[in-house]
């Protein structure tokens, strides 16, 4: 079902709602104008957003999603992989399980946290930093206990777990 003006739907229960929506594949629906959604149950609900892949979800104005049950809830933000969420404006989420909630955060890695403004998570099960403390995070955490290899907060301070050593000059 193409009703939107000069949009385009293909393949089975597509819907290209909105002006110069593009909707393809199977249960695709573009809602938004000029969004695109392809692929299997994929929603473009935003202006300008585009969702690929299984399953994913775009909800935000030119928000990017793709992979496998992934959501980009905020503006101008991107999820890929598998199960992550990229809900921050401008935010980045990718790899598995990873949610990017802050403003221009980034995530990576599995089961990574970035809630805090700006801020860069990678690893697994990071302990989360809900008070803009650190800019970069690594987890090393495990499904039963969250923690942190290293950590580096906004006056440049670093902490790490384990020894730190350098050779040469």
């Amino acid at each position: 079902n193409a009703s939107g003006n000069w949009s385009h739907a293909e393949g089975q229960d597509t819907n290209a709602e909105a002006r110069a929506a593009h909707a393809e594949g199977y249960c695709s629906v573009a809602r938004g104008i000029s969004s695109h959604a392809e692929g299997y149950v994929t929603y473009a609900t935003q202006e300008g957003a585009h969702s690929e892949g299984s399953q994913t979800s775009a909800s935000g104005r030119a928000a990017h999603a793709e992979g496998c049950v992934t959501k980009a809830n905020g503006e101008y933000s991107h999820a890929e992989g598998r199960y992550t969420e990229a809900s921050g404006t401008g935010s980045h989420a990718e790899g598995q399980y990873g949610t990017a909630s802050g403003e221009a955060s980034h995530v990576e890695g599995y089961e990574t946290l970035a809630s805090s403004q700006y801020q860069h998570v990678q690893g697994k099960y990071n302990i989360e930093d809900t008070n803009d403390v650190y800019a970069h995070i690594v987890g090393n955490g495990t499904s039963s206990e969250r923690s942190n290899a290293h950590t580096l907060d906004w006056d440049g301070n670093a902490w790490y777990a384990g020894d730190l050593s350098a050779d040469g000059n």
